[in-house]
């Protein structure tokens, strides 16, 4: 399919499992991409210890591939772990993305992330641990050619801080069933306390910090037919908060599944300012 692509310590599990820390594997770099851009929903939480080391795999894996191949969405629901410190300027968690990480699937450990939210063989959750799988699959979903391409432009006004998001899904075959749209607002760059083992570290580099969710955290559903070469389009307004640094901020989105396959089929990101 010809895709149109306008961008795109040691221990510390949920119910205090155990892991063990291993090696980051990174996997050949000459595979054949071929369209799909995959999504990395990463759930995390600055009182997570390990939480790092998956941020630190994904910013390496997204280096290897490019960012208009893999598009990493951080997201700040890992219960307590997810509390700020005394000394945090910002609270990243909101009622949004606790309700986007429970709509994607249970969690079962830390540091975990979803690959474009597919559900492997023999596992009960959507979300991966240990991060050291996490490589493998992208490889693999990077492979597969992708049912739909989606476009998406934005338009900025610094002044108003009004933000325009225009999306176009363009299908390479016609798809039945339930379908949704989800838009997310991220923010990279953010220097704010962070555990990393028992080490706190007050001026932690946040990247892909998912602030806010435009569509419903479950997603939009689709209402028009999606048949080969039938462009959708989809138009939404964000006020970006005062606060916010636009030129770190990103939109994600993506056309996923709807029901109980919520697997995402493409992703777009592009820069609030180009």
């Amino acid at each position: 399919m010809k895709n149109i692509l306008l961008f795109l310590c040691p221990a510390a599990l949920l119910f205090m499992v155990a892991c063990k820390e291993q090696p980051i594997i990174i996997p050949d770099p000459s595979l054949n991409v071929k369209g799909r851009t995959v999504l990395v929903e990463e759930i995390t939480g600055v009182h997570c210890q390990n939480c790092p080391l998956g941020s630190q795999t994904l910013v390496a894996l997204q280096q290897q591939y490019g960012a208009e191949n893999l598009v990493i969405a951080s997201i700040h629901a890992a219960g307590n772990f997810s509390l700020p410190f005394a000394s945090s300027q910002y609270d990243f968690r909101t009622a949004k993305t606790q309700e986007l990480a429970n709509y994607i699937g249970a969690l079962e450990g830390f540091p975990t992330a979803s690959i474009n939210r597919r559900l492997l063989p023999n596992e009960t959750s959507i979300f991966i641990t240990p991060h050291t799988r996490w490589g493998g699959e992208i490889a693999q979903d990077l492979q597969t050619d992708p049912s739909l391409a989606v476009t998406l432009e934005n338009t900025f006004n610094p002044a108003s801080r009004a933000l325009s998001i225009k999306v176009g899904i363009l299908p390479d075959q016609s798809l039945s069933g339930e379908h949704r749209l989800t838009i997310l607002i991220t923010q990279d760059s953010i220097v704010d306390p962070q555990l990393f083992g028992s080490t706190l570290i007050t001026n932690y580099v946040h990247r892909h910090v998912v602030r806010d969710v435009v569509t419903a955290p479950s997603g939009d559903i689709i209402t028009e037919p999606l048949e080969v070469g039938q462009l959708v389009n989809k138009t939404f307004n964000f006020s970006l908060p005062a606060d916010w640094e636009a030129k770190y901020c990103s939109v994600i989105a993506f056309v996923h599944r709807g029901v109980t396959d919520k697997e995402v089929l493409q992703v777009a990101e592009k820069h609030v300012i180009q």
